[in-house]
This record gives C-alpha cells, sequence and structure tokens, in this order.
C-alpha cells in the first residue's frame, strides 16, 4: 500500500487549496470577460458556491465508505465491471488534467519568457519533476505542497502590489450591466477552475481527524479560499483594464505585472511567471499521483509498484503533450476537457452518490 502514513488537516487544506488554482488564475479573468464583462466577480462568487454543491456530494459519497478509498468501494456501489470502467475513467481524467496543466503552462512560459527554447524541453522538464515527486507517498506529497505555500503567498502579495497602482474604479459601474443571464452563464467556466477539490475521493480515509466532518469543513475552507482569491484577482484584474481591453488579452495578470515599475525587481512578470511555475506543478504532481492510484486498482488486487505507474502516465503525457507545439489545438483541448471535468467531478459522484442511496433503502428495507 503506497499510502503509509495519514495527512493533518493543515495539509489537506494546502493540498486543496494548491490543487484547485493551477494555471486558469491567469486566463480566467480574460475568459470571463468575453461572457460576464466587468461582472466576472460575480460570476467568480457563484462559480464557488456551485463547487461548495459538489464538495458535499463528494464528501457524502466517501463518508458512505469512510475507511475505504474511492477506488476500493467504486466495485461495491456498481460492480466490478462498471467499477473497473469508472475506474480508468477518473484515471484518464487525471492524466488528462495533469497535462492539460502542462501544456498550459509550458505554451504561457514559451510566449512569455522562453521564446526560441524547444516545446519538448519545456514540457519534459516539467513532467521530469512532477513525475518524480508523484512517485512519493501521499504524506511527502501532502509535505512537500504545504512548503509551496510560501511560493503561493509571495506569487499573491506581487499580484496585490502591482495591481493596487494605476486603475479605474469606474471599470466596476454600474453592477449588473449586462443582466443576470451573462452572470449565471459565465459562473459555469467560473465552476471549471475550482476542479481539484475531488482529490478527497481518494485521501479520504486517510486524513487524521477526530470525526469525518473535520474533512468537510477543511475542504470547505479551502474552497472558500480560493473563491475569495479568485474573487481578489477578478477584482484586480476590472480595476486596471476597460472591457473592451479585458476580451483581447488572453493573460491579462501578466500584462499587469509587466507594466508595474518597482525598483527592487526590474522585471516583475518574469519572477511571477517563475514563482508561479512552482505552483502549477503541484496540480500536475498531484494528477499524476491520483491516477497511478486509480491505474493500480484496475486488477484482481492493488497494483504495488506506484513509482512505475506514474511514470507510465508521465511518458503518455509527454507524448501527448509533444502534438501541442501547434497552440491552435490548445482550446479545442480545453474544451474536451472542461465537458470532461464537468462529468467527472459532479456528475459522477452524484450518479453514483444516489446509487449508494439507493442501494442502502433497498438493504434496509
Amino acid at each position: 500500500m503506497i499510502q503509509l502514513k495519514k495527512i493533518s488537516i493543515n495539509q489537506l487544506i494546502c493540498l486543496v487549496i494548491l490543487n484547485q488554482v493551477g494555471v486558469s488564475i491567469l486566463s480566467m479573468p480574460y475568459k470571463e470577460a468575453l461572457v460576464s464583462g466587468y461582472d466576472s466577480w460575480m460570476s467568480m462568487i457563484i462559480g464557488g458556491l456551485i463547487a461548495q454543491i459538489a464538495i458535499l456530494i463528494v464528501y457524502y459519497l466517501g463518508k458512505t465508505y469512510p475507511d475505504r478509498p474511492f477506488q476500493q468501494y467504486i466495485s461495491t456501489i456498481v460492480g466490478k465491471p462498471f467499477g473497473i470502467i469508472i475506474n480508468l475513467l477518473f484515471a484518464a481524467f487525471c492524466a488528462e488534467s495533469c497535462l492539460m496543466l502542462v501544456i498550459s503552462y509550458s505554451d504561457v512560459i514559451n510566449r512569455w519568457l522562453l521564446f526560441q527554447t524547444p516545446w519538448v524541453i519545456l514540457i519534459s522538464l516539467s513532467l521530469l519533476v512532477a513525475g518524480y515527486i508523484a512517485s512519493s507517498t501521499l504524506r511527502s506529497i501532502a509535505t512537500i505542497t504545504q512548503s509551496i505555500m510560501a511560493m503561493f503567498f509571495i506569487c499573491l502579495v506581487i499580484i496585490f502590489i502591482s495591481g493596487i497602482g494605476h486603475g479605474d474604479l469606474r471599470h466596476f459601474f454600474p453592477i449588473g450591466t449586462h443582466g443576470i443571464a451573462p452572470i449565471l452563464k459565465g459562473a459555469i467556466p467560473a465552476f471549471w477552475t475550482f476542479a481539484g477539490y475531488e482529490l478527497i475521493l481518494y485521501v479520504f480515509p486517510f486524513v487524521k481527524c477526530k470525526k469525518k466532518k473535520h474533512i468537510l469543513i477543511a475542504t470547505s475552507v479551502a474552497n472558500g479560499i480560493t473563491t475569495l482569491i479568485y474573487f481578489f484577482i477578478s477584482l484586480i484584474v476590472t480595476y486596471n483594464f476597460s472591457e473592451n481591453q479585458l476580451k483581447h488579452i488572453p493573460e491579462p495578470l501578466v500584462f499587469i505585472l509587466r507594466k508595474f515599475r518597482w525598483p527592487v525587481v526590474q522585471s516583475l512578470d518574469i519572477l511571477f511567471i517563475t514563482l508561479w511555475l512552482s505552483v502549477t506543478l503541484v496540480t500536475a504532481y498531484i494528477y499524476l499521483f491520483l491516477s497511478a492510484r486509480y491505474l493500480a486498482f484496475l486488477g484482481n488486487k492493488e497494483f504495488q509498484k506506484h513509482s512505475l505507474l506514474v511514470w507510465i502516465v508521465t511518458i503518455v503525457c509527454f507524448v501527448a503533450g509533444i502534438f501541442f507545439s501547434d497552440r491552435h489545438l490548445l482550446p479545442v483541448f480545453s474544451k474536451y476537457h472542461n465537458i470532461v471535468t464537468a462529468i467527472v467531478i459532479i456528475g459522477l459522484p452524484s450518479l453514483l452518490l444516489l446509487i449508494s442511496f439507493a442501494k442502502r433503502k433497498v438493504a434496509a428495507e
């Protein structure tokens, strides 16, 4: 069993927060502006509330089988054949999520910093680091993630310092100018950015706590912090750019950092992108780890060579990532990934919870 020790509540909060933020923090204000314009900050709040509902669903599913991870009890709910299929689906989703993050951030680095660096080098370095960390135990991964929180807070300070400079409060008014429909429509892509909480499906029995409801509280706190961060980013970006400008700037946050002048650091955008790489790698190695854990339960018993599975998934992601050197493929892959994300992180858990509830009710009768 790869899980040797349990993780703490604080470590769970760090895992959920850093697994949620990822690379989407750079592009989300732009995507939201295309739908809800200046009211994107309201869409982010609604997206966080939807994510909280999904967290409740995942929590109650895990609470039904508190001593086993999702991979082990899924067959109890739907039977062995369907259990294997769902495990394989979750393994593919986690691998795909890792791939999506790596190619997205490699594209950002390629366009903003390392213009001449070959695409293969960019994705291979990220995947090598992520694969190496993902080969460890969950406890080790949680400890590393906890230490990266320092980098994360430094990045937030950089955003705050650069974002409160020259803006215009009139950008926020009138509130709700586009109507409620665009705000609700914008909440859908906002919700996708909160993906990452589904990791509790696996870690649920491995969290050290007196009561299982502490897991729900910790995950909710983490999701609340992520919601505040996205809300804060939306306000910063809206304060600095007009609505028309936002619709033509894919990474508005980087533009804010680039135009800011600070005597201590000459190129704040370069510093931020470099530091944020460590934050994005957290999501990459968490999803690599989870993908390997789902694959480990495809047979009649758990496959013990965890590191081998991690490197197999890593190699598959690398081979697939090579084809995305053509950045025109990224929007197509992103749309597909969003659909799969909605199915996996809220659709399937909801269906499985209903089936589990129905089976227990029939058994009680």
